[in-house]
């Protein structure tokens, strides 16, 4: 504490956990103040992991159904895929 009722830096904490600035915004745990819009690429690499997560487990899951002969496998990576972007955009989104 500083003498003031805040801790070091300047900064309080607030009920719900999060940050407060000295103007008073709340912000996320990763440090991102939620009132100002996020980067314009970050659509565009949420675009390119559900593509790239679909391509690269379809390819495999291809490559299985090709080997195996049960070309059920194909459509299985290809879901695998995205089930995999979207954990991965989910983390990634909640972490900033």
């Amino acid at each position: 504490m500083n003498g003031r009722g805040a801790p070091p830096g300047g900064q309080d904490r607030s009920p719900g956990g999060r940050d407060r600035s000295p103007g008073g915004r709340d912000r996320s745990p990763g440090g991102r103040d939620p009132s100002q819009p996020r980067p314009p690429g970050e659509g565009w690499a949420i675009l390119s992991y559900m593509i790239g997560g679909m391509a690269l487990y379809g390819f495999l899951g291809w490559l299985a159904a090709r080997w195996t002969g049960w070309p059920v496998l194909f459509p299985v990576g290809m879901l695998v895929g995205l089930a995999c972007a979207i954990a991965l955009v989910i983390f990634r989104v909640t972490r900033s």
